[in-house]
């Protein structure tokens, strides 16, 4: 199976926001164990990064 993450489940997982990291967490080890594979769209990148940033006081 194939899906495109959006850049929130993204975000849940890497800052780990509640209560939605623990769902972003299983989703991503999915993906990591190779039963469905997980695409994210090129601006996701980007979006991540300034929000991020942002998080992070730079």
């Amino acid at each position: 199976m194939r899906i495109l993450i959006d850049t929130n489940v993204v975000l849940d997982f890497l800052q780990e926001r509640e209560p939605f990291v623990e769902d972003a967490a299983k989703l991503f080890a999915k993906i990591d164990a190779g039963e469905i594979e997980g695409f994210i769209a090129a601006t996701t990148i980007t979006n991540i990064y300034y929000i991020v940033r942002k998080a992070a006081g730079a």
